[in-house]
């Protein structure tokens, strides 16, 4: 997580800008338990199997904006789906082949990102998804802004055709991130963009210190890309502005952690996964943690395992996180005794909803195929068993592949030798 930023109190921001909206209130009233302090957590031990966590005292607030920044986006222009975008990809990211490609058990396929895409500075790869669009397979890869100085540009997503993976390229487009803020004007989200989930129309994006951001995918819109919108975010003269990208992406709503909620109970989204086998679908969240710079709320008594995993169940019909008054509450919990966790993604060939792929940076990259019965099984890019520098995973509902982004080794542009890559493997090979 390279150029990692946190940005507290966005949503207390959001509600002052839209005073009065639903979802904007005080506090949540019920009385919240918190676990036990650090001095009584259990040592926890790297590898071992997923340990069942107590999430009782944790819950997510909807914040209730659907309809209202849904509204605030109709001046801007007409609503467009992302059957439109697939349509208009204006990139070519080179098919992989056998001289170009990461070693990784298992690998199916893959391609990176143009030129330019490969060499910036200004923005990294974080996380995955991936899904239908009508006929067309569609992967969705975003991008977090990484320079510390002003103007700060959030995040991007990329939208990439992979139906055809025999082609040459995948062709791809680049989409801002937006924030509805009044009627007719949006901002940039000044987030990491560390997790992807993709359901129904919905795009779920992890917001590191407060919940998870909602995006609706039926509402793309089209923005002007003269010269004056090169420095420029929202309504400008007679024109909405979005830094000199085509399209933009906004947010409908938030899931977030009530400021009632504190460590250790209250937990990071660091990243986020899809998970849709047993009864109930759930976006998959977790904590990205280590054992130097950036902890866990919940360590233990060994820094940097402390990460939880936690499952969000989804409404089949809604395609919303499921709600009690507005309150959503994880259905289970794990911790997941690996630190540098950046991904994850459900193991498909089986329907017991125990085990997992997470995808972590340790060791410069790895995947560890872990359960609640068993140590892991690591597959490690020194041992020319995974990319390096792993993030989003995505895994196919049928049990085919395991696809994943890398966000690149610093100063590296070769795509085999740790340069920015999106690769997928046999799920089979990696069980």
């Amino acid at each position: 997580m390279i150029g990692f930023k946190q940005t507290r109190g966005l949503f207390i921001a959001t509600c002052i800008a839209g005073a009065g909206l639903a979802g904007c209130g005080p506090a949540l009233e019920p009385e919240l338990e918190t676990e036990a302090t650090g001095a009584a957590q259990q040592a926890l031990t790297e590898g071992a199997a997923l340990t069942t966590h107590d999430a009782s005292c944790l819950q997510l607030q909807d914040q209730n904006t659907w309809s209202t920044y849904a509204s605030y986006m109709t001046p801007v222009g007409p609503a467009l789906g992302l059957s439109s975008i697939v349509k208009d990809l204006n990139r070519a990211g080179p098919v992989l082949t056998s001289s170009t490609r990461p070693a990784a058990v298992g690998y199916n396929g893959g391609f990176r990102w143009n030129d330019g895409d490969m060499a910036t500075e200004d923005w990294i790869p974080q996380a995955l998804t991936a899904g239908v669009s009508g006929s067309t397979n569609v992967a969705i890869v975003s991008w977090h802004y990484a320079p510390t100085t002003a103007p700060e540009k959030g995040v991007r997503i990329s939208v990439a055709d992979i139906s055809d993976m025999s082609a040459s390229a995948v062709n791809y487009r680049h989409i801002l991130l937006v924030r509805p803020t009044s009627s007719g004007n949006f901002t940039v989200i000044p987030e990491h963009g560390g997790g992807l989930a993709w359901y129904g129309n919905y795009l779920y994006m992890a917001d590191t210190s407060d919940g998870i951001r909602v995006f609706d995918l039926t509402q793309i819109r089209e923005v002007d890309t003269s010269t004056t919108c090169d420095a420029a975010i929202g309504k400008v003269g007679s024109v909405w502005c979005a830094y000199g990208y085509k399209y933009v992406l906004p947010q409908v709503s938030a899931y977030v952690v009530p400021s009632s909620i504190t460590s250790p109970c209250r937990p990071k989204f660091s990243f986020l996964g899809k998970d849709t086998r047993g009864t109930t679908d759930v976006v998959l969240s977790g904590e990205y943690c280590n054992n130097t710079g950036t902890s866990c709320p919940y360590d233990g008594t060994t820094p940097g395992l402390g990460g939880r995993l936690y499952r969000w169940p989804v409404d089949s019909t809604t395609y919303r996180l499921k709600a009690t008054s507005g309150i959503v509450k994880p259905e289970r919990a794990y911790i997941m005794n690996e630190p540098n966790v950046q991904g994850v993604a459900p193991i498909m060939t089986t329907t017991a909803t125990t085990s997992y792929w997470l995808s972590s940076t340790r060791y410069g990259g790895a995947l560890f195929k872990v359960s609640t019965s068993a140590s892991r099984t690591a597959y490690l890019s020194g041992s020319s068993q995974w990319a390096k520098m792993p993030e989003g995973m995505h895994a196919t509902g049928s049990g085919t592949n395991l696809w994943t982004v890398t966000e690149g080794v610093s100063g590296v542009t070769n795509s085999a030798t740790g340069g920015r890559v999106v690769i997928y493997v046999d799920q089979a090979s990696v069980n």
